[in-house]
């Protein structure tokens, strides 16, 4: 479980989001064997997932698709307004180091795309696109927040992950400003954001969120609502033999005779579903009678 916290600070004029994700990541590692990049890369685009999904409503769904030309390849979160997310990366056996620290940005690389896609359950999805700026997954979605929704915003994200190849913490905050905002409110907040020199060892440091948010904002802010979130893939067979309604039916015919069934696994847990022959067979006969 991880946790979710939302609520404004400095007299309304900001609203902020936390997260910590450390026993996600850690579900994360242990589902796709991610070495330590790969794992920090995705446990840091699945917190800002998190962060995105609590601003919408409950059942609004969100994805984050991140290519930045690095090994990683790809990497893709799904997460919704209730705090369930799930994530993978194309390459999850990638681990760079530069000066002892993890170097998220050769990992990932810089030359590519942010695709964000909301589905907020109110008809058309509202998808948007940003070209990542520098790989530092924290500045580019803060500038994709800036230019896609023109919204002022900072985000600070941290990780530690141990020999063991297991994550020690983390997390991260998103903090925008209201249309309102004053000077002086801004100038304080780019202070205390500036003060903040390693974020990673301070979440590891920090015990009560509370501790954390007087960092930012003094004793002014209010917490709105908590919630608790968790690494959650829906997936199940049914959804699968829907998928496989929508190839040809040769094709199920030839899996049929030549393969003698079929093995599928969800790219976002590494579950394996088998059909059988007769799975197939019985697929290929709701297809067929479909098309009359």
């Amino acid at each position: 479980m991880g946790k979710l916290i939302r609520g404004t600070a400095l007299d309304e004029q900001v609203k902020f989001c936390f997260c910590m994700t450390t026993d996600i990541t850690n579900v994360a590692i242990e589902k796709h064997d991610l070495y330590p990049s790969s794992a920090s890369v995705l446990g840091k685009a699945m917190t800002i997932a998190l962060m995105m999904g609590g601003n919408v409503k409950d059942d609004a769904a969100i994805t984050i698709k991140i290519d930045g030309g690095g090994p990683i390849g790809q990497v893709v979160c799904d997460c919704n307004g209730y705090g369930s997310v799930r994530g993978y990366v194309t390459n999850p056996h990638v681990n760079f180091t530069r000066s002892g620290k993890l170097d998220e940005i050769t990992t990932l690389g810089n030359n590519g795309f942010i695709d964000v896609i909301k589905d907020l359950r109110i008809g058309d999805l509202f998808t948007s696109s940003v070209a990542i700026q520098t790989g530092n997954l924290a500045y580019d979605f803060a500038y994709y927040y800036n230019i896609s929704e023109q919204t002022p915003t900072s985000i600070l994200l941290g990780s530690i992950m141990n020999p063991d190849n297991k994550c020690q913490v983390c997390g991260g905050i998103l903090i925008q400003l209201m249309p309102d905002a004053l000077e002086e409110t801004i100038s304080f907040l780019e202070k205390r954001i500036e003060s903040v020199k390693d974020f990673s060892n301070l979440l590891n440091d920090t015990t009560d969120y509370n501790d954390l948010l007087e960092i930012f904002f003094d004793k002014n802010y209010q917490v709105l609502g908590e919630r608790e979130t968790m690494f959650f893939c829906p997936c199940d067979k049914g959804r699968f033999a829907k998928g496989l309604l929508t190839i040809e039916a040769n094709e199920l015919e030839e899996m049929i005779k030549e393969d003698k069934g079929a093995e599928i696994v969800c790219h976002y847990c590494n579950k394996v579903y088998n059909f059988s022959t007769k799975d197939l067979e019985d697929i290929l006969k709701v297809k067929l009678s479909e098309k009359k």
